[in-house]
């Protein structure tokens, strides 16, 4: 219609006329354009506080599911050192407590549950990335994936070095199973024999390869994750605007 009316209009040399059709042709294509962007940019908004909301739930998932080892590998490397202070220069005398005795037992232990984050993954896999609008919660995830792939990266390489003193030195060492009714699941009872790792010096290097890996594993590794995690959390409930309250994970 309209370009059959330009036609005229130029046949009958109607300049007036063509600037005002070709006027309405431009606006109007700008008009389509805008509303195309704005539907576009309307999306983006509701898939970006889709996203946010599925984040959120996957963040406390993977903090959920691994606070309790966490605090565990977190916690143990104090009862290495103690254990350890005892064993080379603590009294003739001096013995080892449970936790102590368990922390030698564990030491070359690194498994926990670094979950991966399903929503980011979809994300990133889709190109979308761009719908978060918040930087430093985008250098907040980014950080987050590099920390994690460290982490599993150390602890792929690391964790076959450690030495097992359950079975390199079984009589110095010694565990049992045992049923634990308040936690509900099978636990472990140690015993050590202080003396007689005092006086092994097999035992007594292992130990120190044991307790400095280990000390590299808090250093490069899950601390690192640990305070990667919380912090994605901080950001993402400021961007949400959400507070937990103290019984909240």
């Amino acid at each position: 219609m309209i370009l059959r009316r330009l036609k005229a209009h130029v046949e009958k040399e109607n300049w007036f006329a063509v600037f005002i059709d070709f006027a309405i042709v431009v606006i109007g294509v700008f008009i389509g354009i805008q509303v195309a962007n704005w539907n576009e940019t309307r999306r983006d908004r509701e898939d970006e506080t889709a996203f946010l909301n599925r984040l959120h739930l996957d963040i406390m998932h993977v903090e959920d599911s691994s606070a309790r080892l966490r605090e565990r590998r977190i916690g143990l490397i104090d009862d290495l050192r103690s254990a350890a202070f005892i064993i080379f220069e603590g009294e003739e005398d001096a013995t080892l407590n449970e936790a102590q005795c368990m922390a030698l037992a564990v030491s070359r232990y690194y498994n926990i549950n670094v979950l991966g984050l399903p929503s980011l993954v979809e994300l990133t896999n889709a190109g979308r990335v761009g719908i978060i609008r918040n930087e430093a919660l985008t250098t907040s995830l980014v950080t987050y994936q590099q920390t994690v792939a460290a982490f599993n990266d150390f602890v792929s390489r690391e964790a076959s070095l450690n030495n097992n003193l359950l079975t390199l030195t079984p009589e110095l060492l010694r565990i049992s199973p045992t049923f634990d009714a308040s936690l509900g699941e099978m636990q472990t009872d140690p015993v050590c024999d202080v003396p007689g790792m005092r006086e092994n010096q097999l035992f007594r290097n292992a130990l120190s390869e044991n307790i400095d890996s280990y000390d590299a594993y808090l250093r490069d590794g899950l601390l690192p994750w640990d305070a990667q995690l919380r912090k994605v959390h901080a950001t993402i409930d400021q961007v949400l605007n959400v507070t937990h309250t103290e019984d909240t994970p």
